[in-house]
C-alpha cells in the first residue's frame, strides 16, 4: 500500500495549477496575437538574438550600461545555460546568459518589444534558477552575483517595475532591513544617444521604432555617417535588409544599401560602378524611348547626358566623393553642383 503526505498533496495541487495558469496563458495570447504581428515580432527576436550572441556586443553593453570598475572583455565572457525549473515545475528560458570566466558574476540579458509587468518577477524566476544551479555545481556556501539587463525596443513608455521594492506594501519596522533587488532597463530612442553609444544593439532599437519609409531612411542616413568600418557598415546593412525586408520595397532597401556599403577603394569604385550602371540603365531606356519621337540619334545623345547628370546628383546626394563623380560619370563639377 502507497501513502501520501501532506506534503505529496501541495505538490499535487501546485501541478494542477501550473498546467492550468498554462492553459489560461496560453489560450489568452492566441487571441490576442495574430500570426502577421507574430511573424513580426519572430524576426525581431532572432535579430536581437543573433546580436546578443556576439560577445563584443555584450562587452560594449556592460560598458555603456553599467560603467564597471574593471573593463569587462569578450574574451572574459562565457555563455550560460538558459533554461531553468521554477518552483511551480515550469522550465523558464531567459534570452541570454553571460558569466564572466573565473568568476561568479552573471550577466541576464532580457529583449522586449512590449511592456512587460511581471518582468521583476521573472528576473527573480530567473535568478534564483542561477543561484540553485550554482549552489548545485559549487556547493551550498558559493556566493553568486546576478546583474540583470533589460533592453525594450518597444514604441510604448516603459511603465513597469524596475525594483522589487518598488512593488511591495511599505511597512515601518525597526528591526531587520530592506534588500532592494532591480534590475536595468536600456531603453533606447535617440539617434544621437544611439550613435553616441555605437552599437548594433541600440541602432535596431532606434530604428524600429521609426514608423515612416522617409523617417527609416533618414535614420540609417544619420547612422552611416559615422560608422567608418568596412565590415560593420556591411553587417549594419545585412541587420536592416533582414528586419525591414516586409516593410520596405525592393528599391527602398537597395538605397539603404547604397548608403551603408562602404564607397572607398577598389571595392568602392566596384559599388559606384554598380550604382551608376543600375540607375543609368533606367534613365537610359526611357530616354531612348522619348528620343524615338524626335530622333534616334538625338535622342540617345540627350538621353545619355540627362542620365549622367541624374546619376551624379544622385551620387552627390548620397556623399559620394566629388571628384569620384567627376571620374565616373565624365561630367565637370560645376555641372552636377548646380
Amino acid at each position: 500500500m502507497e501513502y501520501y503526505t501532506s506534503d505529496d498533496y501541495d505538490d499535487l495541487v501546485k501541478y494542477v495549477r501550473s498546467k492550468l495558469y498554462n492553459l489560461r496563458d496560453v489560450s489568452k495570447e492566441y487571441k490576442l496575437d495574430n500570426m502577421e504581428d507574430n511573424n513580426k515580432h519572430h524576426k525581431h527576436d532572432k535579430l536581437f538574438r543573433k546580436i546578443l550572441n556576439d560577445k563584443n556586443e555584450v562587452a560594449k553593453l556592460i560598458k555603456d550600461e553599467l560603467e564597471p570598475e574593471e573593463e569587462i572583455r569578450a574574451e572574459n565572457l562565457e555563455q550560460y545555460e538558459t533554461k531553468y525549473i521554477t518552483s511551480r515545475y515550469e522550465e523558464r528560458v531567459a534570452d541570454v546568459v553571460y558569466k564572466l570566466k573565473d568568476k561568479e558574476v552573471f550577466f541576464l540579458i532580457e529583449h522586449q518589444t512590449k511592456v512587460d509587468t511581471n518582468m521583476m518577477i521573472r528576473i527573480l524566476e530567473y535568478t534564483l534558477g542561477i543561484l540553485r544551479s550554482r549552489r548545485i555545481a559549487k556547493g551550498k556556501d558559493v556566493k553568486v552575483r546576478v546583474i540583470p539587463i533589460v533592453i525594450y525596443a518597444g514604441v510604448p513608455k516603459w511603465t513597469a517595475k524596475t525594483a522589487f521594492e518598488d512593488m511591495q506594501e511599505e511597512f515601518k519596522h525597526r528591526k531587520g532591513s530592506s534588500s532592494i533587488f532591480r534590475y536595468n532597463l536600456v531603453d533606447i530612442r535617440d539617434v544621437e544617444e544611439a550613435i553616441e553609444i555605437g552599437t548594433a544593439l541600440a541602432r535596431i532599437s532606434v530604428i524600429e521604432r521609426v514608423n515612416s519609409t522617409e523617417g527609416i531612411i533618414e535614420t540609417i542616413r544619420k547612422f552611416a555617417k559615422v560608422i567608418k568600418d568596412k565590415g560593420e557598415r556591411k553587417e549594419f546593412a545585412e541587420e536592416v535588409k533582414y528586419l525591414l525586408s516586409d516593410k520596405l520595397t525592393k528599391e527602398e532597401i537597395n538605397k539603404i544599401e547604397d548608403m551603408l556599403i562602404e564607397k572607398e577603394g577598389d571595392d568602392g569604385m566596384l559599388h559606384a560602378q554598380m550604382v551608376i550602371r543600375r540607375d543609368f540603365e533606367n534613365v537610359r531606356k526611357k530616354a531612348i524611348e522619348e528620343g524615338m519621337k524626335e530622333g534616334r540619334q538625338k535622342g540617345m545623345k540627350e538621353g545619355r547626358q540627362k542620365g549622367m547628370l541624374d546619376v551624379a546628383k544622385k551620387m552627390l546626394a548620397e556623399n559620394f566623393d566629388i571628384d569620384l563623380i567627376s571620374k565616373l560619370t565624365g561630367l565637370k563639377k560645376e555641372q552636377f553642383m548646380k
